[in-house]
């Protein structure tokens, strides 16, 4: 006879949300994540990344737009600030990019960046705006960002949108310092 195991399990917001005994561990049900708990940090810590004896952390991690339509531009405007956000902290990015929903209207060329910095992915690209297309840029670049920081898809001739939704990506790797 065969035993089956179940772990504790519930939504993203109710496993960060709460905590676990020491060593428990707590399945995301709608991320498919795994966590790790130590009996006190609300959350604890996702499996999937490394966790040195002093606290310093390298995590694996990306953020993309949610809905599933992605995200409708503002038409009438010249920059589109996401609901997409990168967390406050360091962070190592690897790359961002979108896949086009509906296709982009009223622009040509695009600077593709976030909150302080618009052109930290892209400047002054004319990349295909069609529905199903899609693009990654490159960064490799250490980022802190003391609170969080939205994405930026703006005009870069300076004309507005006037149709269009797009689900974008960040892929990145949190990075931690020691913390004892």
């Amino acid at each position: 006879m065969s035993v089956q195991v179940q772990l504790r399990r519930d939504t993203l917001a109710n496993v960060l949300a709460n905590h676990g005994a020491l060593g428990e561990v707590y399945i995301s049900t709608d991320s498919k994540e795994l966590f790790i708990q130590d009996g006190a940090t609300n959350g604890g810590f996702k499996a999937s990344g490394v966790r040195a004896l002093f606290g310093s952390l390298a995590q694996p991690a990306l953020a993309e737009s949610t809905g599933a339509s992605g995200e409708t531009l503002t038409t009438g405007v010249t920059t589109y600030t996401t609901t997409l956000q990168l967390p406050a902290g360091y962070k190592f990015i690897m790359g961002a990019g979108w896949l086009v929903k509906t296709t982009i209207t009223g622009i040509t060329t695009v600077d593709f960046g976030v909150t302080g910095s618009a052109t930290l992915f892209a400047a002054a690209q004319s990349p295909s705006l069609t529905a199903g297309s899609t693009v990654i840029y490159g960064q490799n670049q250490v980022r802190f960002d003391a609170a969080p920081v939205s994405l930026l898809l703006t005009s870069h001739a300076g004309t507005n949108f006037t149709a269009g939704a797009i689900r974008f990506v960040v892929h990145y790797i949190l990075l931690s310092p020691p913390t004892s």
